[in-house]
């Protein structure tokens, strides 16, 4: 029988309770955790749903606060590698993953990474459609990140390697459980760093399709998710092992995305450039001007991000207030370049488009 467990923080009680109910309805399902950020009203609204949800449902739905685990700052990774340990010391033979917010969330997520699982693959990740201004990260810097230091390995071809939602078997979890580099990694690389360490177990690594897509709340500027694009380039500067290259892996097959998918956008633009529109100080102007770069014309298309990002990787210091602000400034000059050139040519061609630029950045990885 299996686990599932959702971390959360500031989400909408009434979708995390829903989320809690449908899982615990699972068939396969003994446990449900609920894995808050901190104490506080919203761990009691979700503690006060969980009560009634284990007598309605006779299985165990238990909330508690997550432990501080790591090293860097306190957030995402504290939480799931609170739930990682405590996994480890009950023995379930599958724990999943998935994020509180997913409004669209039902059976057949759990169906899906089960089904994997049941034909032997030690990791089971979720893909899904997203709109073409989503996913920025992924898109401009862990799958890049990936395909640069890990060409011909499973790691490139893996379509969300920031995803939340997972399923890991009882290996997989002690593995990572006593893993130190996991351990550390307290704040937003997590799922980086977890994508990496499972590529190296040996267990075999399944895609599964949720063809309606993730749907949760989108971002407004950039800025809301600063932090989580500089952890996520650390993450991947950071980490070491090269996996096999012929690790076990598969993925369902595509499926069409939904029409309302290919018309939503991700985030407002902008905003986002309102945020950097501020002038560069002198040290930023220098680390700029090292990148080979005009910080008075940061014209980011798909070539110059493929010349800087490699250099990028290298040098950059996620304890330098200079390094995060020029590198925050670059990423949101790629990303509108990128939603003012290749988007109003349409979802196909757009996302075609960023499928090449991670083919680009393998085979500069190759030499």
């Amino acid at each position: 029988m299996s686990l599932v467990v959702f971390p959360f923080k500031e989400e909408d009680t009434s979708v995390v309770a829903r989320n809690l109910a449908t899982a615990a309805r699972h068939p396969r399902v003994r446990e449900v955790w609920a894995v808050a950020a901190s104490e506080g009203a919203m761990m009691s609204d979700v503690a006060a749903a969980s009560v009634d949800l284990a007598t309605s449902e006779g299985t165990p739905v238990r909330v508690f606060p997550q432990e501080r685990m790591g090293i860097l700052r306190s957030g995402k990774g504290d939480g799931i590698n609170t739930a990682i340990a405590h996994a480890a010391e009950h023995g379930f033979e599958r724990t999943h993953f998935f994020d509180a917010d997913i409004t669209n969330f039902d059976a057949s997520w759990i169906d899906g990474a089960e089904e994997a699982a049941d034909r032997g693959y030690g990791v089971v990740r979720h893909r899904f459609p997203r709109a073409a201004t989503d996913a920025m990260i992924t898109w401009m810097v862990t799958r890049p990140g990936l395909a640069l230091r890990f060409p011909g390995t499973v790691l490139p071809r893996l379509g969300q390697p920031l995803g939340g939602e997972m399923l890991l078997t009882r290996p997989a979890i002690e593995s990572l459980a006593a893993n130190s580099t996991v351990k550390a990694r307290s704040d937003w690389g997590i799922d980086t760093v977890i994508t990496h360490a499972s590529t190296l177990l040996d267990l075999g690594i399944y895609e599964h399709n949720a063809p309606d897509g993730k749907r949760h709340a989108l971002y407004g500027s950039l800025t809301d998710i600063r932090d989580m694009v500089l952890e996520c380039l650390d993450a991947v500067a950071t980490i070491d092992g090269v996996p096999a290259v012929d690790t076990r892996f598969d993925a369902d097959p595509p499926a069409d995305v939904p029409a309302d998918l290919k018309m939503t956008v991700g985030y407002d633009v902008d905003a986002t450039r309102g945020s950097i529109s501020a002038p560069v100080t002198p040290e930023e102007t220098t680390v700029i001007e090292s990148l080979g770069l005009d910080p008075s014309s940061l014209y980011l298309d798909g070539e110059r991000w493929l010349a800087i990002l490699p250099r990028i990787i290298d040098e950059f210091d996620l304890s330098s207030e200079t390094w995060k602000s020029v590198f925050f400034r670059l990423w949101a000059e790629r990303v509108i370049h990128y939603t003012t050139h290749q988007v109003p040519l349409g979802y196909d061609s757009a996302i075609r488009y960023l499928e090449g630029t991670i083919a680009d950045f393998e085979r500069s990885g190759t030499g």
